[in-house]
């Protein structure tokens, strides 16, 4: 076991202290969608919650979320959490407003939104969000780092604090990489994004590699049987959203979280048949520090990767920046 990430996964108690109270927890934004980033986010979390024995009342990704539901559940101590990830800003419109629908409608409620990296790219925008999120006196905030720490501090609350990524939880729940010799001629994974937060970078990697080199994203280990279960959960979802189907939506949340787990097993069994991996994707970097694999990490187009890296894993033993040759 690392000391580093031991450590990372014990600075996530932070976020236990500020709940109320433990049996009376609302969770929303749990992401049912495909990005495995953002599913090992969740899988964190709910190791979380069941690591500090906290009792979600009330589970709602974006299309189950009703926000006259949510008032039912409600009571002078419960204590809404938001999921965390890369998603505050204006880049997720969607997201972000239900966020700021639940910090609307529940000024006298305890709200904490779980480690986030925050990016505007629209300053009216940013400060239309901040103005509601200012407004809320009991609002918590988690930054992954330090730029994202300062704009929330600055401008969303006074109840701000640096924290590591909700996928540090699963450290030491996942069976790692059996350390090869060194002599052992390496294969590598070049893990690289391709989607709105890809950078030149990427380009230049690629451009630099040989035709036999291993290149891959999220969506090229996500199968078609993948794809139609997410269409199909969703779709249920909003079905049952649209008729306020509660039992449907609760049964959603279990489908979807157990279909998220063999996910991970899969993309786990892939990294951890790899020597070392260079990635542009943050979760790529986090995932194979959890996995103890060899990684460089490189930077997306807002600074979200080395942001996280510098603050966070940069002590890790086996883990660095990219340099392009």
């Amino acid at each position: 076991m690392n000391n580093v990430l031991i450590d990372l996964k014990q600075q996530l108690s932070k976020i236990n202290e500020l709940i109320i109270d433990k049996d009376d927890v609302l969770y929303f934004d749990y992401p049912l969608h495909l990005n495995v980033g953002d599913l090992l986010i969740y899988a964190g979390t709910e190791a979380f919650f069941k690591d500090y024995n906290i009792n979600i009342r009330l589970r709602r990704c974006l299309q189950s979320f009703d926000l006259n539901e949510v008032k039912k559940y409600i009571h002078p101590n419960t204590t809404l959490i938001c999921h965390g990830g890369g998603n505050f800003g204006d880049l997720y419109p969607l997201i972000q407003k239900l966020r700021e629908d639940i910090v609307q409608a529940f000024p006298n409620n305890r709200v904490i939104v779980m480690p986030q990296t925050a990016h505007f790219s629209n300053q009216q925008a940013m400060e239309k969000s901040a103005k509601i999120f200012k407004s809320h006196p009991d609002c918590h905030l988690f930054a992954r780092d330090i730029s994202t720490f300062n704009l929330l501090k600055n401008h969303f609350s006074d109840n701000v604090a640096l924290s590591p990524d909700m996928a540090h939880q699963l450290y030491g729940s996942l069976q790692t990489k059996k350390v090869e010799s060194e002599d052992k001629p390496q294969n590598v994974l070049y893990f690289l994004r391709k989607d709105i937060e890809k950078s030149n970078l990427e380009q230049q990697i690629r451009s630099s590699l040989s035709n036999e080199a291993t290149v891959k994203d999220w969506e090229d280990i996500l199968t078609v049987r993948d794809h139609k279960y997410e269409l199909f959960c969703s779709r249920l979802a909003t079905f049952a959203n649209r008729f306020n189907l509660t039992f449907l939506k609760n049964r959603v949340n279990k489908m979807w979280y157990r279909y998220s787990l063999e996910v991970i097993e899969r993309v786990r069994q892939i990294f951890i048949s790899y020597d070392l991996v260079v990635t542009s994707r943050l979760h790529g970097h986090i995932f194979s520090c959890l996995l103890e694999i060899p990684n460089e990490v490189c930077d997306n187009s807002y600074g979200k990767n080395l942001g996280y890296y510098n603050q966070w894993t940069k002590e890790i033993p086996f883990s660095c920046p990219h340099t392009v040759a």
